[in-house]
């Protein structure tokens, strides 16, 4: 019985975290737009947070390809 629920679950958890993140989605789109309506100021700085967080991100993937090609470079070299 529990192997069974146990399948059952795993063969259908796409779907039920797609329903899940789809009300996370909501809720959060709903409680920025709270913020944004009461608090301005709170949520310009989450959004330069944002912000600062995915340029971060960036600067790290550009920084990786350009140490994977530094290393590959080198290791060309005779």
């Amino acid at each position: 019985m529990l192997r069974m629920i146990g399948a059952f679950i795993r063969k259908n958890l796409p779907l039920a975290m797609a329903g899940l993140l789809t009300v996370l989605a909501i809720i959060i789109y709903n409680m920025g737009e709270l913020l944004e309506k009461y608090h301005h100021k709170l949520m310009e700085n989450i959004h330069y947070a944002l912000a600062a967080i995915v340029l971060f991100g960036i600067f790290y993937i550009i920084a990786m390809l350009v140490r994977a090609v530094w290393t590959a470079s080198q290791d060309d070299d005779p």
